[in-house]
């Protein structure tokens, strides 16, 4: 992601500004979409960083995206995630997936090892016990 937010994709092709950068959290950029986008960048034009998008009221913590070597390789998440919570589709899970190039596996319940390793993160906005 260069400087005004534009974002490499499909080989190198830089699409117009889609997100720009409204605060940090210890190393993590937290990107806002323009008009209708919601998502995280599936390319990083910094090699190893981390992206931050928080819930469309701007206050609460929806996911972080971890980069190494431009692309995606772990999103932590807390959202309402029904495939592991036993259907619940209101509920927030702190759940987390794992990227295979850019495709993104199913969510995956939590786990002390992951929590561990990501806690100053989940600690930033009160998602570790």
């Amino acid at each position: 992601m260069s400087s005004r937010g534009s974002v490499a994709r499909n080989n190198g092709v830089v699409s117009i500004n889609e997100y720009h950068t409204i605060g940090n959290v210890l190393d993590a950029k937290i990107l806002e979409g323009y008009g209708n986008n919601h998502s995280l960048p599936d390319y990083s034009h910094t090699a190893n960083t981390a992206y931050i998008k928080m819930n469309k009221d701007g206050k609460t913590f929806r996911e972080i995206r971890f980069y190494e070597n431009h692309l995606p390789v772990l999103e932590l998440a807390y959202h309402a995630e029904p495939k592991i919570n036993k259907g619940d589709n209101r509920n927030f899970i702190l759940h987390y997936h794992v990227f295979n190039g850019l495709k993104r596996d199913d969510a995956i319940k939590m786990n002390e090892k992951i929590k561990e390793k990501y806690k100053e993160y989940l600690m930033e906005f009160d998602l570790y016990d």
